[in-house]
């Protein structure tokens, strides 16, 4: 480590003119007594200012004329990186020592040989995009959750979400009922290839899209997450303004009521640039499109399970208690919404809230 220079010149000259012991030399310059001695003989034989430290880092392994060459060549072709100048220039360098040099040059802009072209629905509900966001953890709740929203493409207003504890089909089928009948029917969805939304097998057909073939909603699979980039980036911006301000929630319920509370800031107060300086809301607008058969008749998921002599069901990793009298039976279970109608012999004897 090097030392004062200034601090090393008095000292030792002190020490010379015995003003000063080789102790307190020692103590002042925290070295011990045998360097000081060294020192003194380096002193007495070359002089004071031999004692000057010269030592310079190694980081510096390109030249002046090298650091200039680099640079010339950035400003020439903004878009040369520094992988290509390195080799253009034959450095033993690497490349992220050429990056380190160029600095702001960085940053240059240049014209792309391919343009970007980025694509927007002309207007609202002509598509919406629907995700599930990858687990995170809740260390008060103690356990992992998912988040399902659907977004609109125009406007990025977000049309329904809401936080699970399972990515199941009947939590996304819920979450797009909610969309569905509150602000009518797009005219294209767009979602990855997730068993929720269509089969893992070669042939058959998923609930998912079987209602949106009786809907006439085109569904459109993402081969990526770039293609899904607008919810993508609504996911970070979830993760960075509603996550971390809401990881001490207790329980899914409050997380739930915070998330209804931030998602109306966010579609009716959060002002976007890209939106003019305007709101989600203000450029939103319900889709005119409606279902001729009432949306709660036809998005129906209609199942049979038989009752268990602890007269309960298994529903999508769920138990429902059934009144007495069913043990043994089997029964047609139907959702609707977040509504589950318990029905026998043509009759619906039993109702309960859907458990997510």
């Amino acid at each position: 480590m090097k030392k004062d220079w200034q601090i090393v010149k008095t000292t030792i000259t002190a020490v010379l003119k015995g003003s000063l012991g080789k102790t307190e030399a020692a103590k002042l310059l925290s070295v011990s007594q045998r360097t000081i001695r060294r020192y003194l003989v380096k002193a007495i034989n070359e002089g004071v200012e031999s004692l000057q430290e010269t030592r310079g880092g190694n980081h510096r392994k390109l030249t002046l004329f090298q650091i200039k060459q680099i640079k010339q060549l950035k400003k020439a072709g903004p878009w040369r990186s520094a992988r290509w100048i390195k080799d253009k220039l034959n450095l033993s360098v690497d490349s992220v020592t050429v990056w380190r040099t160029l600095g702001n040059l960085n940053r240059l802009n240049y014209e792309q040989v391919k343009p970007i072209v980025r694509f927007e629905a002309k207007y609202s509900n002509e598509l919406w995009q629907t995700d599930i966001m990858g687990k995170i953890f809740f260390p008060k709740i103690n356990t992992y959750l998912y988040l399902i929203a659907t977004v609109d493409d125009h406007s990025r207003f977000c049309l329904s979400g809401k936080w699970y504890q399972k990515q199941s089909k009947i939590n996304v089928f819920s979450c797009w009922y909610q969309a569905l009948s509150r602000w009518g029917l797009p005219d294209a969805m767009l979602q990855d290839k997730g068993s929720q939304y269509r089969p893992t097998g070669l042939v058959g057909e998923a609930e998912y899209q079987y209602y949106a073939r009786l809907l006439n909603i085109k569904l459109v699979f993402a081969h990526s997450a770039q293609t899904k980039g607008k919810i993508e980036r609504f996911w970070r911006f979830v993760q960075r303004d509603f996550v971390r301000e809401n990881l001490k929630c207790l329980t899914v319920g409050e997380l739930n009521q915070h998330w209804q509370e931030w998602l109306f800031w966010y579609n009716y107060c959060f002002i976007k640039k890209h939106l003019g300086k305007k709101t989600a809301s203000e450029v939103y607008q319900p889709s005119p499109r409606q279902s001729d058969i009432p949306l709660q008749d036809l998005l129906v998921v209609e199942v049979r399970r038989k009752v268990t002599r602890e007269s309960v069901i298994s529903l999508f990793g769920h138990i429902y208690r059934v009144p007495q009298g069913y043990i043994n039976c089997r029964i047609w279970v139907k959702i609707i919404g977040n509504k589950v109608l318990f029905e026998a012999n043509n009759q619906i004897f039993w109702k309960q809230k859907l458990k997510v």
